[in-house]
């Protein structure tokens, strides 16, 4: 299981379609509000006081889905990549220092870019060989989306890797 406390900035990479990313944003809400710590800074009592620290939780996806994550109130910076060659944005993101750079489906190539990332924790499904390059990875016994319901797929990805109960399915998406 991943140590939550010790995460405090998290790259979502999922280099999908726009119904995907829609699909993916209860995770993306999940990791914000299970990942926001408070900081104790007096006692009153039985109770404790303290500054609330929000996790930083960032994004990479196509250029045409920008507009889908733009509406995610819990996405805080979005790193757009074209199509034919995402390796360039996968070697920024080393300069970035994420915690945790986390995908959220079985491709090859995006476990390929967690690796070029060069984070310690990587996480994300592995179905047959696809996750060989993840350092937290969750066996899955079919590709994803497989399963006919893609935001329960993604929600048990942290509920396996966090040991968390996520049961909220609502997907994020403002007007």
């Amino acid at each position: 299981m991943i140590d939550a406390s010790k995460i405090h900035k998290v790259l979502v990479v999922d280099l999908n379609m726009m119904g995907d990313m829609l699909m993916s944003s209860p995770v993306i809400r999940e990791l914000k509000k299970r990942l926001t710590q408070t900081i104790p800074i007096w006692r009153s009592g039985d109770s404790i006081s303290g500054l609330k620290w929000l996790p930083q939780i960032d994004v990479m996806c196509y250029e045409n889905c920008v507009p889908i994550v733009r509406q995610n109130p819990y996405v805080d910076k979005i790193y757009p990549v074209k199509r034919r060659f995402p390796l360039w944005q996968a070697i920024k993101a080393r300069t970035r220092k994420y915690d945790l750079v986390m995908q959220l489906n079985t491709s090859f190539l995006t476990n390929l870019l967690l690796l070029v990332s060069g984070t310690k924790l990587t996480l994300g499904y592995s179905y047959k060989w696809t996750g060989i390059f993840l350092k937290c990875s969750i066996p899955i016994p079919h590709r994803t989306a497989r399963s006919g319901n893609r935001i329960r797929e993604n929600l048990d990805l942290l509920e396996r890797a966090f040991g968390w109960k996520c049961e909220d399915e609502r997907m994020e998406f403002r007007v």
